[in-house]
């Protein structure tokens, strides 16, 4: 499909209160900016409060004798949706096909901005759990899908907005949070396909996990029933991930890296839902306009379906909760408050036309490598030893792809295992050896490790170990290196070939055959090391992976020894797509190398000696 560009959206006039002030000007103002400016998609939200005004009428001794809405009136409709509200939505719907706007619907919109908006009969009910509330939101979307399927601009439903940041999951003994929230997913995602079995339906969440066990919110078990992810990576909220500058490789490439993350442990697309740099705060409308450039060619170039900016407007005039409890909420907006459309809103604009001006649709990048998550982290520990995994790779030029270690393993030549830890599956190591003993290629970090059979499959033997903390030294082809680890060890060779000693002797990276293949050991957690160091990217242990596993690169027409420079190279037929992205602030030379047989046939984009800060180049090579 297309490359969904667009943005959140609340009107300028009221934000979260845009359908109870509605303001059919002010919308029309609003949309005519956007669309001039590359927007194509919104993402929209009926608040739950005011689609389903749902209150509790009581009797004598305060014994409850029926549900009613707003003003104590008996609902005209079986659902208990407002009238207005639903006659305002379908206004909507029409004005912004007007715009040639397709809109992403948030349904159980309970949720937004710092603020918990929900009927007043759920005031005191767990949303996941409790019957009355379960039942309330089936009735809610078995009557607005209904009503609004029809409308052709409406592209998916979504579940809501961040639907986990409702309620707590309870705690109750024998029942676990991951039943609990896949049991609510399902019962939402299919009360949305029985009324609707035509359109996608897309998640809306943020935050998941991949170990059932460290999170209540399960990636895997909750993308089961849906058809497309989401993320929401905001560097501010994400651990392992604000560590830097927004002008850093690791904050432009978090956004990119964190929708690989989701879309390949969840086997399902996935795209960037909501993102930005969060207002003046923290950065400039230039280094955000930035941010928003490579975001959007990095997005696309690594096969994620789009980005949606948030949000639409700035909400710094509004007198009402959220905007009022907190600034964080009041700046956000690509539209400024005098009406004109910012810096970054511009970049969304080039890239619209950059898109259109295409004469081929962009096949999938190559993939080099499986980057497999080990067991034994916290929900944000595995996403930062992942996260740093991708980073290295993608200086190093390599593209992986993610695999959760419990899960199935996929056959790859070759296999990134970062800072093995003590959780690691049996049976799933038993997997993993037998890929290797029939060819593949592993390159294994260790993080205190149990590994069996260590010095047959490693080639080297543990002589003694202890579980004190220390900073590893070395040196690998001329480059030093230190890295953090909590536990020492001595270590001597067992069969394999040493390729960098510590400073007191001991094998701290070593390169082993085992059956047809041959594993890469490092005995230090680097990418754990790499998590939370301000600027931890610029130095060049990206040229461990690069130097290890530089076979794995083998098919690609064109790559170069730059890191600030992404590389992915995209086969059609005979010929290859190659999409350059400067992750700095500095402008790059290119200094490609080509793969010989191959020529230039055609530049959509730079040029072929260098790559402005932040920015792409997309070249076609040709075979003979």
């Amino acid at each position: 499909m297309e490359f969904m560009l667009g943005c959140n959206y609340w009107a300028s006039n009221a934000g979260t209160e845009m359908w109870i002030d509605f303001d059919e000007a002010a919308i029309r103002e609003d949309l005519a900016i956007l669309s001039e400016n590359g927007v194509e998609y919104l993402r929209v939200f009926p608040i739950w409060r005011d689609f389903q005004p749902v209150v509790k009428m009581y009797g004598w001794a305060g014994v409850f004798k029926e549900y009613r809405v707003n003003k104590d009136k008996l609902p005209d409709n079986p659902y208990y949706l407002d009238t207005d509200m639903m006659d305002r939505f379908d206004k909507f719907c029409d004005i912004c096909r007007e715009y040639n706007m397709k809109l992403i619907v948030g349904l159980i919109t309970g949720w937004m901005s710092g603020r918990i908006f929900i009927p007043e009969a759920l005031n005191d009910k767990n949303l996941f759990t409790d019957p009355v509330a379960l039942m309330f939101e089936q009735k809610f979307i078995k009557g607005f899908v209904s009503r609004f399927k029809a409308k052709e601009n409406i592209y998916a439903w979504n579940l809501g907005n961040e639907c986990n940041c409702l309620s707590q999951i309870p705690l109750v003994d024998g029942v676990e949070p991951c039943d609990v929230s896949t049991n609510w997913t399902y019962i939402i995602t299919n009360a949305i396909k029985a009324a609707d079995s035509t359109r996608p339906v897309i998640s809306g969440m943020a935050s998941l996990g991949p170990d059932r066990t460290k999170t209540a919110w399960n990636l895997q078990e909750h993308a089961e029933n849906l058809d497309i992810m989401t993320t929401h990576p905001y560097t501010l909220f994400h651990p392992h991930s604000s560590n830097d500058y927004f002008k850093s490789i690791r904050a432009t490439l978090h956004g990119t890296a964190e929708t690989r993350y989701y879309g390949d442990l969840s086997k399902k697309p996935c795209f960037v839902e909501e993102i930005g740099t969060l207002g003046n705060s923290l950065c400039n409308d230039e280094t955000a306009a930035d941010y928003m450039n490579v975001n959007l060619y990095s997005n696309w170039a690594n096969g994620n379906m789009g980005l949606l900016w948030w949000c639409a407007n700035e909400q710094n005039e509004l007198k009402t909760p959220p905007y009022t409890w907190q600034m964080l909420e009041v700046e956000l907006g690509m539209i400024s408050a005098d009406r004109k459309p910012k810096a970054y809103l511009k970049k969304m604009k080039d890239f619209s036309k950059f898109l259109k001006s295409l004469d081929f649709r962009l096949p999938s990048a190559i993939i080099d490598a499986v980057c497999i998550i080990p067991c034994g982290y916290e929900q944000w520990d595995s996403w930062g030893v992942a996260f740093s995994a991708y980073i290295l790779a993608k200086q190093a030029k390599i593209n992986i792809k993610f695999a959760y270690c419990n899960d199935e393993l996929p056959d790859a030549e070759t296999y990134i295992l970062p800072c093995i830890a003590r959780d690691y599956p049996t049976l799933k190591f038993y997997e993993l050896r037998d890929k290797v003993k029939n060819g593949a290629v592993l390159y294994m970090s260790n993080n205190s490790a149990f590994i069996q059979g260590f010095k047959d499959f490693v080639g080297v033997e543990i002589v003694d170990s202890a579980n004190t903390p220390e900073t590893i030294e070395f040196n690998f082809k001329g480059v030093d290196y230190k890295v953090k680890t909590s536990r020492r060890y001595e270590t001597r060779a067992a069969g394999a070939e040493v390729l960098s000693y510590d400073k007191v002797g001991n094998v701290v990276l070593s390169a082993h055959s085992y059956g047809k293949g041959k594993v890469y050991f490092l005995n230090a957690p680097l990418e754990k090391d790499k998590m939370d160091g301000f600027d931890a990217f610029s130095d060049s242990a990206y040229l461990i992976y690069d130097e290890l596993l530089r076979a794995c690169k083998k098919d690609h027409i064109v790559t170069s020894k730059n890191p600030y420079l992404c590389i992915t190279n995209h086969w059609e037929k005979d010929d290859c797509y190659a999409v350059i992205i400067n992750h700095s602030e500095e402008k790059q030379n290119l200094d490609l190398k080509v793969k010989d047989g191959y020529k230039m046939k055609k530049i959509y984009k730079g040029n072929e000696e260098s790559v402005e800060p932040f920015d792409a180049c997309v070249i076609k090579f040709k075979k003979g």
